[in-house]
């Protein structure tokens, strides 16, 4: 793994896998498996010498988070996907700039391996935000 790091921009969206792990709980590890993820390009991975599934830290100016990484064959350079959710939340404002929707666009991101970090499930999340009174 590199000790390095990659600036990309992060944008989000609901996936198919989501979904159907959304039926099964959102305190189900299929839901973690499936949301607590980043997904890269080819270049991405290979800079940060990563595998399909180690984990990642990826910080924005607002937040960090902690999830594992995932190959997109299709996603172009300079840009990665984290699903809508409570590990992209922590990435994101909450000043929606008056328009009720907070951006989900175009964060900028720095993101680095971080094989000794754990991907908290949903419900450890949640217990984390009450902790930290946020």
């Amino acid at each position: 793994m590199s000790n390095g790091n990659i600036e990309v921009i992060v944008t989000s969206g609901r996936t198919l896998n989501q979904g159907r792990t959304m039926e099964k709980g959102k305190i189900t590890q299929e839901y973690t498996d499936a949301v607590g993820i980043c997904e890269l390009d080819s270049t991405a991975m290979e800079t940060l010498g990563l595998e399909n599934g180690d984990v990642v830290l990826v910080k924005s100016d607002i937040g960090k988070t902690i999830v594992k990484s995932k190959l997109n064959k299709q996603l172009h350079p300079g840009l990665a996907f984290i699903p809508c959710g409570p590990w992209f939340n922590e990435l994101i404002s909450s000043d929606t700039v008056q328009t009720g929707m907070p951006s989900y666009k175009t964060i900028k991101v720095t993101i680095s391996a971080a094989p000794q970090q754990k991907v908290l499930s949903s419900d450890d999340l949640a217990s984390s935000y009450k902790e930290a009174g946020k």
